[in-house]
């Protein structure tokens, strides 16, 4: 969601109460990348193979114009042909040797847009603006708004207007403090389909009480709009609004939460006693609905581990099936410094046919930015890219 040699580490202080340090730990053994993981017995998918992906594997790499890497990772089909990628903490400076040069300056957020009539890596053109001569974040910081600056982690095309949903931060880090989370915010876009460049941006900010979040995951299915998000203690939760009430400018206000009552489940205007949702907790995925399975399939992960994890619910509102572990990220022993993994997202609209999966994470080193800017760092905080397939279980299997 951001850049994670701050963010992930205090996502772990905050949201899970452990040491940084545990991310070293790592496990024996570690699987070949297409080694196919089997899934619980009650699972009702099978996983055929998962490996790197070898179409789109150099598709977010670091590029001579300037785009250094970045995290996030967010792909938003905007038309039949144009696809608009988020990425959170971005670093822009020249490459030399294609390793990045010390000193790049980073900006909170950048975006690319994708052609899919062009084949990968050429079919990205990326996008921040410049302040003063230097770069600058694309969503500038709006005075309606908390906080200092955005990361900015979903969003939706509703009705031709782009709909961004971005976290609230205030202060700069230093080391792994100095800044905080200071809510969250809505960026409308009301000509998505413009240049870039001509996009006009409105934030609004998103009330919620302190630590509740619902921009994890987005699920469009009308008449809504549903949100996955993070309520306190620590837990997964589910929220929704109107598509319709959205586009008339109606904020949380119109907010329905998933909760427990004495009745059972239902629908509350409140975000009290809500129904936990899938496992690993985390601030940012994916949900999406496959038709043809009549399933929901999450691809998740826990910053404290270097594995991927799928669990799947036959309904929006759950029950979602115990985590299982299919990728075990190889970045994480690979290099002589310890690097985490996160940012997992899947990318339906670069998928062929039923049960192909595409699937990006990130990488960054916890704790120090030296090591991006040397010739073993330059394979770090890139986006990596996989490819799963994975087909419905047999009613006798």
């Amino acid at each position: 969601m951001s850049h994670p040699s701050k963010y992930a580490a205090a996502l772990l202080v905050v949201l899970c109460g452990v040491p940084i340090l545990l991310l070293a730990q790592t496990p024996d053994n570690l699987p070949p990348a297409d080694h196919s993981l089997a899934l619980p017995k009650d699972c009702p998918l099978r996983l055929v193979s998962i490996r790197p992906d070898p179409v789109f594997k150099d598709m977010l790499g670091l590029r001579t114009n300037g785009w250094l890497g970045s995290d996030d990772g967010e792909s938003i089909v905007l038309s039949r042909k144009r696809t608009l990628w988020l990425f959170g903490d971005t670093f822009i400076g020249p490459l030399s040797n294609g390793v990045r040069v010390a000193g790049a300056p980073m900006i909170h957020s950048t975006i690319a847009i994708q052609d899919r009539k062009k084949s990968p890596p050429d079919c990205l053109t990326f996008y921040w603006k410049e302040r003063d001569g230097k770069p600058a974040s694309f969503f500038p910081h709006q005075a309606s708004t908390p906080g200092d600056y955005y990361w900015v982690t979903k969003g939706v095309m509703l009705k031709g207007e782009l709909f961004l949903f971005a976290w609230c931060i205030s202060g700069e880090a230093q080391g792994l403090l100095g800044w905080k989370e200071a809510g969250s915010a809505l960026i409308r876009v009301p000509n998505p389909l413009d240049a870039p460049e001509r996009w006009v941006q409105k934030a609004y900010p998103l009330k919620l009480a302190d630590g509740n979040t619902f921009h994890s995951a987005l699920v469009v299915k009308p008449p809504y709009l549903y949100l996955y998000g993070l309520v306190q203690p620590r837990q997964t939760a589910l929220a929704r609004v109107r598509v319709e009430d959205l586009l008339e400018g109606k904020l949380t206000e119109a907010y329905e939460f998933w909760v427990n009552g004495p009745q059972g489940s239902h629908w509350a205007k409140e975000a009290k006693n809500c129904v936990p949702q899938f496992l690993p907790v985390n601030s940012e995925c994916s949900v999406h609905y496959e038709p043809a399975w009549k399933l929901y399939t999450c691809f998740t992960y826990d910053v404290m581990r270097p594995e991927i994890y799928l669990t799947t619910a036959k309904e929006l509102t759950g029950p979602w099936s115990e985590p299982a572990p299919i990728y075990r990220v190889p970045e994480i022993h690979r290099f002589s410094f310890q690097v985490m993994s996160y940012a997992v997202r899947q990318h339906p609209e670069l998928s062929t046919h039923t049960g192909e999966v595409i699937l990006t994470y990130a990488t960054n080193i916890p704790d120090s930015e030296r090591e991006l800017f040397t010739v073993e760092g330059k394979e770090v905080y890139v986006h990596r890219f996989l490819r799963a397939q994975l087909e419905l279980k047999k009613t006798s299997e």
